[in-house]
């Protein structure tokens, strides 16, 4: 239930921050970024690969056939995917 919960939030946090184009995403010791067109776009897509992440645990708990193996493949690759938007948005908007 936690997972669907914080897919629903990320997805409306994101959807939002790209809607005003001003996506904040707050550091731990410093005081954070603010993405802006492209860049903020690519981040909005590592989060959507964050909540696919997320909601295969939640379908592969669900499915009773014995597929775990490509639940796993499925979040392995979204969970790299995500991260390489991740990476390639802050790296875009550093160079801007």
């Amino acid at each position: 239930m936690q997972n669907i919960a914080f897919s629903i939030l990320l997805a409306a946090y994101g959807a939002y921050g790209v809607w005003v184009n001003d996506l904040y995403i707050p550091g731990k010791r410093s005081k954070g970024i603010h993405l802006h067109d492209v860049p903020a776009w690519i981040m909005y897509a590592a989060f959507i690969c964050a909540c696919l992440v997320m909601l295969s645990v939640v379908v592969d708990h669900y499915d009773k056939r014995n597929n775990e193996t490509n639940y796993k493949l499925f979040a392995n690759v979204f969970k790299y995917l995500g991260w390489g938007f991740f990476v390639l948005s802050l790296i875009m908007a550093i160079i801007r």
